[in-house]
């Protein structure tokens, strides 16, 4: 699909979880302050597009009902099983929608983190029911279009968008930016943008871990978490790398279980695809499985549902085993 105006597209928004509804309320506004169409919007737990509809959005009654209000459909879901039933129900509907040749595309753009082979099999998958159809119904475009950046950054409109030269990165591009997104970066095809997110989540996990084992050693060797956080805000003043800091030092430590940006199953998930982009090209990424290791330490003393940077409590507990063993001997 060739970039277009994309002042008269209909756009669509199914998902609305920590990030997604950040996004979508970011677009729907954009898109008022700028005299634009009103995106449509769905959400399998409808009272959340509530806070959407509220700036002016419509709500859709299932994915469906979004296709057929929209000529692109952004993605927010939380894996690849969730978006693989969306887009099915999509490509069902609109099998139905009319000969192809009076019908422009209809773009779907996924934000949602997948596994690489979850991306690949959407791709054929769509490209084997086009060939099945034979024409019929309005044609189906897949773009892999992950994001980074927490919640926080959302509603700056912070975030980094990736494109893929195969799949309207233009008209994905000018839709998000500056609506939600405030650059894009783009690479080859839909696998790799799914691997490019999947590595650069991993890179945030590692910074997570080596936090955690940073402050878990100053502390049993006396020094105390605020004075470490203070030289990171010194010399590593990084703004994901503070925020990190900051709640493994705030409320005495425990902020990593009320400030929740991205979750420990979250976390989990996109670890485990990390693990296996590296496997699947013959490498392994030890800092990876560290953090996996610790963060199912916390899924199973603590909670899935802390922030994925609770991983802390898993190096304080190593460090406090060896003294309760010795007070047992």
């Amino acid at each position: 699909m060739a970039p277009q105006n994309t002042a008269s597209l209909r756009v669509g928004w199914i998902g609305l979880g920590n990030l997604g509804i950040e996004m979508a309320k970011n677009l729907q506004s954009y898109r008022s302050e700028n005299g634009l169409s009103a995106i449509t919007v769905y959400n399998r737990t409808a009272a959340k597009c509530q806070a959407v509809e509220q700036l002016g959005a419509s709500v859709a009654g299932s994915a469906a009902a979004v296709a057929a209000a929209s000529d692109v459909i952004f993605l927010s879901l939380f894996n690849g099983d969730a978006v693989r039933t969306v887009v099915e129900e999509i490509l069902d509907t609109e099998a139905e929608a009319g000969e192809a040749s009076q019908t422009a595309p209809l773009v779907i753009a996924d934000t949602t983190t997948v596994h690489p082979t979850a991306a690949q099999a959407l791709v054929e998958e769509i490209r084997r029911r086009r060939e099945k159809q034979g024409g019929r119904g309005r044609p189906v475009e897949f773009a892999q279009t992950p994001v980074w950046g927490a919640p926080p950054m959302a509603r700056l409109r912070r975030l980094v968008l990736v494109t893929n030269r195969n799949s309207a990165p233009g008209t994905i591009g000018a839709i998000a930016i500056p609506a939600f997104a405030h650059t894009a970066i783009q690479v080859d095809d839909q696998v790799k943008a799914a691997s490019f997110k999947i590595l650069g989540n991993f890179m945030i996990a590692a910074i997570i871990e080596s936090l955690g084992e940073a402050f878990a050693v100053a502390h049993e060797s006396g020094i105390s978490r605020e004075t470490y956080l203070e030289f990171l805000r010194e010399v590593l003043p990084a703004p994901p790398l503070l925020g990190y800091a900051s709640k493994m030092v705030a409320e005495g430590g425990d902020a990593v279980k009320s400030q929740v940006g991205f979750a420990v199953s979250g976390g989990m998930k996109d670890v485990g695809y990390a693990m296996d982009v590296a496997k699947s090209v013959g490498m392994r990424l030890p800092v990876a499985e560290l953090a996996y290791e610790h963060l199912q330490w916390v899924e199973k003393n603590g909670s899935a549902d802390w922030d994925w940077s609770s991983l802390v409590y898993a190096l304080r507990k190593e460090a406090t085993l060896p003294k309760e063993q010795q007070q047992q001997q």
